[in-house]
Formats: structure tokens, C-alpha cells, sequence
């Protein structure tokens, strides 16, 4: 079974506990292994994708987006290196909820003040 590489898994570890709080789970509750900073990924990835070369391709998309990931950092573009997180994230069964709960806020308050006009 093809693995993720240890500086992937420790980078991704990093990331789950940067955003604890913030992770929603988008697969059904006890259908497969939750991700978080202490799970095995590996065994995450396998329950999540049953076929083996399923899981083979998903480890090869992560390992790529990671490498694009440090390219993104080293080069400053912080908004195109979250957008990478946030497929790496759902990748593994999560989605992050904080942005989505801002974006959705931000039209919120000018029809609200327009009404209180």
C-alpha cells in the first residue's frame, strides 16, 4: 500500500492542529476513520477510499499538492497556499468552517443596514 511521506504526514498533522476548531467532517458520521492531528493518515486514507488504487491516487495528489503547497509559501502567496489546504483538507473528509461562516456573514450586513434605512 502506497504511503504518505513523513514530512507530508507531519506537515498535514500541522495543519489539522492549526485549524482545530475550524474542521467540519464532510462524510458520514462512523463511516471511516476521522483525520486529526494524532490519527494514523494513512489509516484515515484508507478507510475513506476502500480501493486500493484509489488510495494510491489520492496519496499521489496529496504528495503533489503539497509540493505545491511549500512552492506557494516560499513564494508568499498565502491565499493561493490555503486554497491547496483547504483540497488537502478535503481530501481527507474535512472542510473548514470558519471561512465559509464569514463569507456567508459579509453580504448579511449591508442588506441588513440597507433595511435599517
Amino acid at each position: 500500500m502506497t504511503k504518505l511521506l513523513p514530512v507530508t504526514a507531519y506537515t498535514i498533522r500541522r495543519l489539522l492542529r492549526q485549524y482545530q476548531g475550524q474542521l467540519k467532517s464532510v462524510v458520514v458520521e462512523g463511516a471511516c476513520l476521522v483525520a486529526d492531528p494524532e490519527a494514523d493518515l494513512n489509516a484515515v486514507l484508507e478507510s475513506l477510499y476502500l480501493d486500493e488504487e484509489e488510495v494510491r491516487t489520492q496519496v499521489a495528489e496529496i504528495e503533489k499538492l503539497m509540493m505545491t503547497h511549500q512552492l506557494l509559501l516560499k513564494a508568499g502567496a498565502k491565499e493561493q497556499a490555503a486554497a491547496i489546504e483547504d483540497q488537502i483538507l478535503w481530501i481527507f473528509g474535512l472542510k473548514r468552517i470558519k471561512n465559509q461562516a464569514s463569507q456567508e456573514a459579509a453580504p448579511a450586513m449591508p442588506i441588513m443596514m440597507a433595511v435599517g434605512i
